[in-house]
């Protein structure tokens, strides 16, 4: 069973802005239509990308199985991850989102303990938007969902990227995916679509697991944004587009006027930062394997957020999350209960200054706000077999 994972949009992001400034309004009135495909609203939200605005996205790769449930976008999100892309400073930051981080999730005035990638099994896009909201204490502006079709299309489409297999061993899934053969041998390798595939998916076989999974992925993101930096010629931007717009969702929605504001955001697809908001392996009363963050850490990584977005940090954590440091993780009913306020960031009423930066060894139990209420723990009903590798 085929596991989605999200490589793409930020590919698409990088085509639409690159070859916005290489080709104008050729390729801008060509794509519009093709990439009015990709677009899913939710609620009353505001369509308008605000220019030369810091922005936050959610990409999720969503694990829909095989054959039947691909065109219905059903699933857990197996894979996360948040970017910033801030065209005032020129930066960009990617952050992996473990899938099996233990949170509240408050659906219809009800909250369970669930792993993080339960929310949009049980809420959708705008359930798993308020959960990594009130988990990060952070606004999310967009979102972008896409399923796995797509990917060798768009490696080959790009001619390839390269890579760097740094075990002893090949690569490769087809012990557990018999339909995926190709392999990566160790070293630095130049590999095709269906490669970088199994780049992207292997675990088992890899010391950190899904945390070395995940490093793969942003890896696999940022190799293919270089190579269409390269990238020269019309028809290599629209090849690239009709290959990921059939297989994407989005309420980013890129029409025109948008798709012009997007050109401001190029600079900063050049400097990126790669970041990862990592657990502690943990087995609760349920017999279920969960991560459950630290304190220290998420305030440290909700700061590099703020900080990317060019907003003030905070000193106290807020957050949705099980913290492992708390009376919550260790079975004990908290009392207390904390608002989660989320501050957007297209509004960002000024800059950060490093003086206030909160160090990932500062932080104490008494600097936590515990999340509302006692609920009951939540039952992984995930089925044995169900998402492969």
């Amino acid at each position: 069973m085929i596991k989605k994972i999200l490589l793409m949009f930020f590919s698409l992001l990088a085509v639409t802005t690159i070859g916005i400034g290489a080709y104008g309004l050729t390729i801008l009135n060509q794509s519009t239509n093709t990439l009015s495909k990709t677009y899913k609203g939710i609620g009353d939200e505001n369509n308008v990308i605000a220019e030369n605005k810091p922005m936050t996205i959610l990409l999720m790769g969503v694990d829909t199985g095989s054959g039947s449930r691909e065109d219905q976008w059903v699933g857990n999100s197996d894979t996360m991850i948040l970017v910033t892309v801030n065209p005032q400073t020129r930066e960009t930051t990617i952050m992996s989102l473990e899938r099996d981080i233990l949170t509240n999730i408050t659906q219809d005035g009800e909250t369970v303990q669930a792993k993080l990638n339960a929310a949009y099994a049980q809420g959708g896009v705008e359930l798993a938007i308020k959960t990594i909201q009130d988990l990060m204490n952070i606004h999310i502006d967009r979102y972008a969902m896409i399923n796995m079709k797509g990917l060798v299309q768009l490696v080959d489409k790009v001619g390839g990227i390269t890579v760097n297999n740094p075990f002893d061993f090949d690569i490769s899934i087809e012990e557990n995916e018999p339909e995926y053969t190709a392999k990566i041998p160790p070293g630095r390798q130049e590999i095709d679509g269906e490669q970088a595939l199994v780049y992207s998916r292997m675990r088992y076989q890899d010391p950190e697991g899904d945390y070395g999974r995940q490093k793969r992925q942003r890896e696999v993101i940022e190799k293919i944004i270089k190579k269409v930096l390269t990238l020269d010629g019309l028809s290599n931007y629209q090849g690239i587009i009709e290959a990921v717009s059939d297989n994407m969702q989005t309420n980013i929605s890129l029409d025109t006027n948008n798709l012009m504001h997007l050109m401001g955001y190029r600079d900063a697809l050049k400097n990126i930062r790669m970041e990862q908001l990592k657990g502690e392996d943990a087995t609760l009363a349920d017999g279920g394997s969960y991560q459950i963050v630290t304190s220290e850490h998420l305030l440290k990584m909700q700061n590099v957020l703020r900080k990317s977005l060019g907003l003030s940090p905070v000193r106290k954590l807020k957050t949705s999350a099980v913290l492992l440091d708390s009376d919550e993780a260790k079975g004990i009913d908290s009392s207390e209960s904390g608002e989660s306020p989320v501050e957007s960031s297209q509004n960002t009423g000024g800059g950060y200054y490093d003086p206030s930066y909160v160090p990932e060894t500062s932080v104490s139990s008494e600097a936590v706000t515990p999340y509302q209420s006692t609920v009951p723990p939540y039952t992984d009903t995930t089925v044995a077999g169900v998402g492969g590798n």
